[in-house]
């Protein structure tokens, strides 16, 4: 299986434009091999030739367009994934398996996102840091911001894996400071928060 490497346990296959697929996220956790999203388009998933457990960040097809080309065992999703997808067992709340950590993202990007925290140490969460876009402005959902601070706050983990975005590792940290000023730009009296895209 081909896949950048992260760490002895963490590797990925990395997002591509033609067709558009979102990065897959490959754990080797006591004995089982999960995936975190599974792409969209064969090649991306040619060197995966195992059974997988699964975990979806979203619905969106370029992050659950394999889902029948790849060989599973469980795979865990939102509500909101499950209707589109058709399958999985559904998570609520916090969930605990091994060393992995699965859990309810909010994010202004998609409802029903789902994170996968790692030993503590790295969490994959999609396209969890994304707005909305619109006539020119990344569009956040105020309430839903600020729920996703916490969450991302509460993590042990000082890496974020973001999907498609190069090299996939951001500081928490850094991550956490770049929302709490997009949120500090919220205005009274609506619940959608407006930042301008340069146009450089």
């Amino acid at each position: 299986m081909n896949g950048i490497r992260i760490n002895d346990k963490i590797s990925y296959i990395e997002a591509s434009d033609n067709p558009l697929s979102a990065d897959i996220g490959i754990i080797e956790d006591n004995g089982s091999t999960w995936l975190y999203d599974v792409g969209n388009g064969e090649k991306s998933i040619s060197g995966l030739d195992g059974s997988y457990h699964v975990v979806l960040s979203h619905f969106h097809p370029d992050h659950t367009g394999n889902i029948s080309r790849v060989r599973t065992g469980s795979i865990y999703v939102s509500r909101e994934t499950y209707a589109h997808v058709q399958c999985g067992t559904v998570v609520n709340d916090d969930l605990y398996i091994g060393n992995l950590h699965i859990f309810p993202l909010p994010s202004s990007h998609t409802k029903g996102s789902l994170g996968l925290e790692v030993d503590g140490e790295y969490a994959f969460i999609g396209d969890a840091l994304y707005s909305k876009v619109k006539d020119g402005y990344y569009i956040y959902n105020a309430q839903l911001l600020k729920n996703e601070i916490q969450v991302l706050s509460a993590l042990r983990a000082p890496n974020l894996l973001v999907s498609h975005f190069k090299g996939l590792i951001r500081e928490k940290v850094a991550v956490i400071d770049e929302l709490r000023t997009i949120y500090g730009m919220r205005e009274k009296n609506t619940s959608e928060i407006m930042v301008r895209i340069d146009s450089d």
